[in-house]
């Protein structure tokens, strides 16, 4: 299941589509291409996914709008998943709500605008995640969650952003922990996103264009974890080493 609000998501559909899938180690010599489901909350655009998807040769892709924003019904998600598919190998994370606001000077938060913001970033990537591990438990499966370079320092403006994906990466490294503690078949990679091109859409940082990564690129990265299952992985490498030095010396 792809679960998506981004356009990396509709690159990475793309790429399974064209990938071979292995279901388990035990089946590595049966080879299909992806099965999937994207969900996310725009019908149009996961019609304009599923039908390039079908063009490139997936032999099923099932496509659920949804508003990650309803966080009680989520769950519907994974069921949907299962019911059409019979199973769940892997699970890709990366439904954002990008929330920008100043504190001081600036246009008043109220609690409505944070609370959304940490249902779809966080609430809603929970649920999904608690849900679906019966199922990746049974497939020896993976998740895949795409945090940000925001949850690891902070910005002015982006200040509810920033929390909610210091809260993703809080309670899916504390998983990631439980999972290799007992020996867990699912295994989690946690993916610290930096920059990366989304045409007309306002960057989060104000970069050199060499340090911004680009769309298809970033899909290959997440789509080469789901089969190598790294811890993390972050892209692209050169902006988050800086954020991290920054984070160590500014």
């Amino acid at each position: 299941a792809v679960v998506s609000t981004q356009s990396t998501g509709e690159t990475l559909s793309n790429k399974l589509t064209l990938s071979e899938s292995y279901t388990d180690s035990d089946k590595a010599n049966e080879s299909a291409q992806a099965q999937l489901q994207i969900s996310a909350q725009t019908f149009t655009l996961l019609k304009a996914v599923r039908d390039e998807a079908l063009r490139l040769g997936s032999p099923q892709v099932e496509i659920m709008s949804f508003d990650f924003g309803d966080v009680e019904n989520v769950g519907k998600v994974v069921d949907r998943a299962v019911e059409t598919m019979g199973g769940l190998d892997y699970l890709v994370l990366n439904q954002e709500e990008l929330a920008r606001g100043f504190l001081v000077k600036g246009r008043p938060i109220d609690h409505h605008f944070v609370e959304r913001t940490f249902n779809v970033n966080v609430l809603s990537g929970i649920q999904i995640a608690l849900k679906a591990m019966p199922h990746l438990q049974r497939s020896k499966g993976h998740i895949f969650v795409s945090s940000s370079a925001l949850g690891e320092i902070s910005k002015p403006g982006l200040a509810v952003f920033s929390s909610s994906k210091h809260a993703v990466n809080g309670f899916f490294y504390s998983l990631q922990q439980e999972l290799l503690e007992k020996k867990s078949p699912v295994s989690l990679t946690l993916g610290a996103v930096g920059e990366v091109d989304a045409g007309d859409k306002t960057p989060l940082f104000t970069l050199p264009e060499w340090m911004v990564g680009e769309k298809v690129e970033c899909a290959e990265v997440i789509m080469d974890s789901l089969l190598a299952r790294p811890h993390t992985l972050t892209y692209p490498r050169i902006h988050l080493t800086l954020v991290r030095l920054q984070k160590l010396f500014g």
